[in-house]
């Protein structure tokens, strides 16, 4: 059987909620006080998720309704939560593990406010 060529897609821009942005300043500085270089470590995993969220965004599993999920290498528990629109992907969450998933559903669901994405 043969392969079939398929071009491939241009990559979509991704955005961040001003919440998204937010979390992950308050995740890198918790990182940063708990030992000196782990807030740049784990900014760079959040840079590393972006990047693949940017080039396949629909290579990530639905969790709920529209809601993807990406978990960040190194720190396992941290996971950036994303949607795909049809001018991007916009990051809607940057959450531990160990809070409940409901947060990141209730805010695709529009029971917690979301802000426009900040370019």
């Amino acid at each position: 059987m043969g392969t079939q060529s398929r071009t491939p897609r241009a990559a979509l821009k991704v955005s961040l909620t001003k919440v998204a942005r937010q979390e992950i300043a308050n995740a890198a500085e918790f990182f940063e006080n708990r030992k000196e270089g782990f807030g740049e470590k784990f900014n760079q995993r959040v840079d590393e998720a972006l990047d693949k969220i940017e080039l396949n965004p629909e290579g990530f599993r639905k969790i709920y309704k529209n809601l993807r999920h990406v978990q960040l290498e190194q720190f396992k528990e941290w996971g950036l939560f994303f949607r795909i629109e049809k001018d991007g992907s916009v990051v809607i969450a940057c959450l531990s593990g160990k809070r409940h998933p409901s947060l990141a559903q209730e805010r695709e669901a529009g029971v917690i406010p979301i802000r426009p994405p900040q370019p």
